[in-house]
């Protein structure tokens, strides 16, 4: 049984409680003026021409009569399918798509989650499915929370209750875990085999593939080897070469920089090291590496291959900053660790 959206949520399930939330914000935006609902959907999922809110129209002619006035308003349907992570299944927005296509008007269906970044591949199926099965009569969208929020905030000349309202919704947000923490993580990598070389290029390479090699988007790299972090550099942007030709550039950390410009450096470190058709490869392109001294004292060396921590209480500037705050420390064994 369906249940309305309320200030007063009953769900259990924090889940359930961040979609009522979430539509709650949207329906009190709307009620304030449609014109904000629309403005947030076309930041999210792109141009929605006037299809939100009703329309006011005089003296438009019809196909058997003038009418003086007219109040219209367009058919749309929009699904919601909200996750506290990234970990999506096809089968339910499958689903989802299916019961999607009956609705009248404009179709859109949203996955509303925990993203950092999307790997290339991710919700090819759903996207496919939209093309070719439906013909593109439904759009579907990958939305984060940290996008969703940044939409709101991003409207102009809110009134004070709004505004204050946005400040809790970012407060829940906040509280639940649930904006991109990109900013706040060290990503730590055994490099027990290769340092030296990711010294020299000042770059980390490993297949483009998931399981061990996919990486949650990072602020630091931290290269591990002999029981220690010995150094940490900022990571100033993920790209994947695909081929000789082809690459996918999946974030860049720094401002002021062409894009291309880090392709062209990752391409070039590649070069460097790469065996004929050792493709698709992933790059972490690094800024300067910076020696510190940040010791595993516990029993046994790092057994995965990477391992993320959570470095906010340490308010580092930059990487020599991570440095020297890191240099002298023993390895949390609970604190401050992201499970990998």
């Amino acid at each position: 049984m369906s249940e309305n959206i309320s200030l007063f949520s009953g769900y259990n399930l924090s889940e359930n409680r961040t979609t009522n939330y979430c539509l709650l914000v949207l329906k009190m935006l709307y009620e304030e003026n449609p014109k904000y609902l629309g403005e947030i959907l076309e930041d999210v999922v792109g141009d929605l021409g006037e299809m939100v809110g009703v329309k006011l129209r005089q003296q438009e002619k019809k196909k058997s009569s003038v009418p003086d006035a007219l109040i219209t308003q367009s058919a749309f349907a929009i699904y919601i399918e909200t996750k506290p992570s990234d970990k999506f299944s096809d089968s339910q927005l499958e689903a989802h798509l299916n019961a999607l296509q009956t609705e009248p008007g404009l179709k859109i269906l949203i996955a509303l989650g925990n993203f950092d970044s999307l790997e290339p591949r991710r919700f090819e199926k759903i996207r496919n499915l939209c093309a070719e099965k439906y013909g593109d009569t439904i759009r579907f969208a990958a939305v984060s929370f940290k996008d969703l929020l940044s939409s709101c905030e991003g409207l102009d000349d809110l009134p004070k209750n709004l505004a204050d309202m946005l400040a809790d919704f970012r407060d829940y947000l906040t509280g639940q875990n649930l904006l991109s923490s990109w900013e706040h993580l060290l990503d730590v990598v055994n490099c027990a085999n290769h340092a030296e070389t990711v010294i020299e290029d000042n770059a980390y390479m490993c297949p483009a593939t998931g399981g061990v090699y996919a990486h949650q988007r990072s602020k630091f790299f931290g290269l591990y080897r002999n029981k220690k972090v010995e150094r940490v550099a900022l990571i100033e942007a993920l790209v994947d070469l695909e081929s000789p030709e082809k690459a996918q550039l999946w974030w860049v950390n720094v401002e002021g920089r062409e894009e291309e410009d880090f392709v062209r450096r990752a391409r070039a470190k590649y070069s460097k090291r790469a065996k004929k058709d050792e493709y698709p490869a992933r790059v972490f392109v690094l800024g300067q590496l910076e020696e510190t001294d940040f010791h595993k004292r516990t029993k046994g060396g790092m057994w995965s291959t990477k391992k993320y921590f959570d470095i906010q209480s340490l308010h580092a500037q930059d990487a020599r900053d991570l440095a020297a705050k890191l240099r002298g420390k023993d390895w949390p064994e609970n604190t401050w660790i992201v499970t990998a």
